[in-house]
């Protein structure tokens, strides 16, 4: 069956800053991962699928590590240190859109992020959809967050491509039925696109 969309992750893919967010606490904080480990793998989860807001959970973490500043300066930094946009993939975007191709975001985000890659970084424009954890209530790799975005679209498994940089995020894209590819570089993903649809 031809491809008719192409779902797209964010973070290691659209956006590629040239330094990890962490890279920049610690260098400039002394803020290192094994500090953040505990937050980013429990309640950020919950912030993911709009359970917690980051604004009211992440005060006492702050304070924990040690963060010199308010805990608007620390997600006003966060949302910025995330905004490098990959601008050939996005050129490419905009010409399978042209094509008649579905183009569509499908990220694990909290609400701040959210509205910040809606409003700040364009996204609503940039894409046919744009697909967040935060709204459905459920964030890769689990198979409920596929499952919406494929009712949602209204289309058959196997005419979905789907690219992450995490291949667990892949993996439960394939689960699915969905054809999905790890993300490494721009010019590996052009030329897989070009051959999933040569064969349509």
């Amino acid at each position: 069956m031809a491809i008719e969309a192409i779902c797209f992750d964010a973070d290691g893919v659209l956006v590629r800053p040239q330094e990890r967010f962490s890279n920049y606490l610690e260098r400039n904080f002394g803020i290192t991962l094994a500090m953040t480990h505990d937050f980013f793998n429990g309640v950020f989860n919950e912030c993911l699928v709009d359970q917690a807001n980051l604004a009211e959970v992440l005060p006492p973490f702050l304070q924990a590590w040690g963060w010199p500043h308010t805990t608007e300066d620390f997600i006003e930094s966060w949302l910025h240190y995330g905004d490098a946009l990959d601008a050939r993939l996005f050129d490419l975007i905009e010409t399978y859109r042209r094509d008649g191709l579905l183009c569509c975001l499908a990220t694990n985000q909290e609400r701040h992020r959210m509205y910040y890659m809606k409003m700040q970084m364009g996204f609503e424009q940039r894409f046919d959809h744009c697909f967040f954890s935060c709204e459905i209530g459920t964030q890769k790799p689990e198979a409920g967050y596929y499952r919406y975005i494929q009712n949602a679209l209204g289309l058959d498994s196997s005419s979905i491509l789907f690219w992450d940089d995490l291949t667990p995020n892949v993996e439960g894209a394939l689960a699915c039925g969905w054809h999905a590819e790890v993300y490494r570089d721009f010019a590996e993903c052009q030329a897989k696109i070009e051959e999933y649809r040569k064969q349509a």
